[in-house]
């Protein structure tokens, strides 16, 4: 798993900006580990009782159904070959942007399964000689 430095998103201007975004925001590695992510993102997951930070799959975190299918989590289970946000985040990784594009996922709500339509937009990015992804989530929070 890849670890950003702690300067990543120092207390300066650039994490003000990241967290000021309404959006959830996150940034990750090309297997949907996610990094950081901004306070949208970090009240959104803190609403889950079983979010541990970051460092985690994506799916894991979010309460993709399909991910509580194999012990090994998200991106494990046969249905994610089909994960259209795994999809997403894989075209970043070969360097092309993806522009919200819609995306459906099964995830725990509330304590019952529920059909999510998201917008993802996915940008690559370097840093430190790092590739990674930044992952916006629309429709999340709704």
């Amino acid at each position: 798993m890849t670890s950003l430095p702690v300067k990543f998103l120092d207390q300066g201007l650039h994490r003000v900006l990241f967290d000021a975004m309404p959006l959830p925001v996150f940034v990750v590695d090309e297997d949907v580990n996610i990094l950081e992510c901004n306070a949208a993102a970090a009240l959104l997951l803190q609403q889950n009782e079983q979010f541990g930070g970051v460092h985690r799959r994506g799916g894991d975190v979010l309460y993709c159904l399909h991910a509580r299918e194999t012990p090994e989590g998200c991106g494990r289970a046969p249905a994610c070959a089909d994960c259209q946000l795994r999809e997403a985040v894989r075209i970043a990784a070969d360097g092309r942007a993806v522009n919200r594009q819609w995306a459906e996922m099964e995830l725990m709500q509330e304590g019952k399964p529920t059909k999510v339509s998201l917008r993802v937009s996915c940008q690559p990015f370097v840093f430190e000689k790092k590739s990674l992804i930044l992952l916006v989530l629309e429709g999340l929070n709704n």
